[in-house]
């Protein structure tokens, strides 16, 4: 693979974001031992990001439909004061074991359940997050960031702009989508509070009695589902346009009516009624939850630069600088905040980062901007363990950053962008992009690749792909240039790569969870996979003993698993 040396190393960076992504960063940054300042820049009055938990008075008046990707139901205004609502619900239990979910220099406590609920997930991100708690600026909102030249200065009265890299972990739960669906805008005029996003729901209570149907059988989905099945009307009904990889084996339960596809709302007549793919007409809903995602979206990176410049000559790599034009204090007292100096225009590499939403441009193996890989946007996929995810870019990031990895040519990177579209339009995993405005399917206006107007799925990772990927980054740092200094023999500090069990686990997080679930109230007394009973006990080497060496080896190949 074609690569690059690495420029003058970066000795300022700025993360945006102390949630579990930003603050992984920053220690992976701080083992580095290469870079004099780390700058955290936090919106809210503590670590953790979407773990806090919010209010959701906003979200539930999110419009319907919401294909918009710069739509925001948090900020500050006349209004309104400083909220960034949070996707969590009250009675939210992560779906993932806390032994792959756990970042690979601090366990979760062995007296923690199996699966941890939020406010424990939270204690555990605050202590994680002790060593580089002193770089947060809390309650400070980044406004403008711009890509500039090494020519142009900027200036703040927070920040000292030369060679600043910049990591954008600001989340991706916080602009919901409600997809288009023919009838859907005439329903919601007719019947104004039945339908909602999943980022409204807080408690299943609130549903009692209730005819309810979600929309979407990804995580939130089922989970949203089972929770107010304990309330509401049986069955709860349960629309998909695929199978979920997160079901577990068995068939649905009882509880539980699965229907296709939604596909038309009828809004004429009382019956709050919806037609699905398959012709059934399906009605009575008091409530519909929409469980269908959000947008990426980054409001702070410039759309359009600065100043009065024409000139349209671009800036290479080797000569930019990512940089934080502003940095805003949440209060009202911003005025020493201001840029102090014009900006001279040019080619923005930003401008179409994001089109529909449903994808981030431009950033090679989902995390590093190909024009200006002084930016990075971690954790980007979906159906992954994302504090491991995290960690692992982290550490790729502070190693390239600081010169102890060579960073590939820019053909190399487009390349990998373009032909990962194309694996993935082959598989029939990319899904068609929809206008903005109407919801229809939109004719991009980026560069011909034949995959420019399907961007949904692109970020979408199958299993063993996550496990895959995990293990990637992992050797990637690993093979960085040794430095006397750090720790692991110079080595560095590294993250976590998994081992055959891992990928065996990983494989069945639905079943587990399923079996978990089952104990009822007792399930919090459970804190390991051995006490959930001897089935899962012996669950890894009764699988061995199952399963043939050669598919055992091509799982493990494809999981990146080290020695195969």
């Amino acid at each position: 693979m074609a690569t690059t040396a690495a420029a003058s190393p970066i000795k300022r960076i700025a993360v945006i974001g102390a949630g579990p992504t930003g603050i992984a960063c920053a220690k992976f940054f701080v083992a580095e031992e290469a870079f004099s300042t780390i700058d955290i820049f936090e919106q809210r009055q503590n670590i953790g990001g979407i773990w806090n938990l919010s209010s959701n008075e906003r979200s539930k008046h999110i419009p319907v439909p919401q294909n918009d990707p710069d739509y925001s139901t948090g900020g500050k205004d006349e209004d309104h004061p400083l909220e960034f609502e949070s996707p969590l619900y009250d009675y939210l239990e992560t779906n993932i074991p806390k032994s792959l979910m756990a970042y690979s220099d601090l366990a979760f406590g062995q007296d923690l359940p199996l699966f941890p609920r939020h406010d424990e997930v939270l204690r555990y991100l605050e202590q994680y997050a002790e060593p580089v708690s002193s770089m947060v600026k809390f309650e400070t909102q980044v406004i403008d960031v711009q890509a500039v030249s090494n020519e142009i200065a900027v200036s703040s009265s927070r920040l000292d702009q030369e060679w600043i890299a910049v990591v954008v972990a600001n989340g991706h739960y916080t602009v919901p989508h409600i997809p288009s669906i023919p009838g859907i805008k005439e329903f919601n005029e007719r019947y104004p509070d039945v339908i909602m996003h999943s980022k409204a729901y807080r408690r299943p209570e609130d549903y009692t009695g209730k005819k309810v149907l979600v929309i979407g059988n990804s995580a939130s989905g089922l989970d949203i589902s089972a929770q107010i099945a304990t309330c509401a009307q049986q069955p709860v009904y349960l629309a998909s346009r695929s199978a979920s990889q997160l079901a577990p084996t068995g068939g649905g339960p009882s509880w539980r009516k699965d229907v296709p596809e939604i596909q038309e709302f009828i809004a004429d007549g009382s019956a709050r009624a919806v037609r699905s793919k398959d012709g059934q007409v399906h009605s009575g809903f008091d409530t519909i939850i929409f469980a269908t995602g959000y947008y990426y979206s980054y409001p702070f990176l410039s759309k359009a630069s600065a100043g009065t410049d024409t000139s349209s000559q671009s800036v290479s790599p080797s000569e930019s600088a990512t940089s934080l034009d502003s940095v805003s204090r949440t209060d009202n007292n911003h005025d020493d905040l201001e840029p102090k100096q014009p900006f001279r225009k040019m080619v923005n590499p930003f401008a179409d980062l994001v089109t529909s939403g449903l994808r981030t441009h431009h950033v090679y193996k989902h995390f590093l901007h190909m024009d200006y890989p002084t930016l990075a946007l971690p954790v980007l996929n979906l159906k992954i363990i994302p504090f491991p995810l995290g960690e692992n870019q982290a550490a790729v990031l502070a190693r390239l950053w600081s010169g102890r990895l060579d960073l590939s040519t820019r053909g190399t990177m487009q390349d990998w962008e373009q032909e990962e579209e194309q694996r993935l339009l082959k598989a029939n995993r990319l899904r068609q992009a929809p206008d903005t405005a109407s919801g229809d399917s939109a004719t991009s206006t980026l560069p011909k690749s034949g995959a420019a107007k399907y961007e949904g799925g692109f970020h979408t990772l199958v299993y063993p792909e996550d496990a895959n990927q995990i293990n990637t980054l992992y050797a990637w740092a690993a093979s960085a240039r040794r430095k006397d200094s750090l720790r692991n023999e110079g080595v560095g500090k590294l993250g976590t790569r998994w081992n055959e069990k891992d990928v065996w686990l990983r494989g069945r997080f639905p079943d587990i969870k399923a079996a978990y679930t089952k104990h009822g109230d007792k399930r919090f007394g459970i804190t390991s996979l051995e006490a959930l009973g001897d089935e899962w006990k012996e669950g890894f080497a009764r699988w061995q003993r199952e399963t043939s060496k050669e598919n055992q080896a091509e799982l493990f190949r494809k999981a990146g698993v080290e020695s195969y």
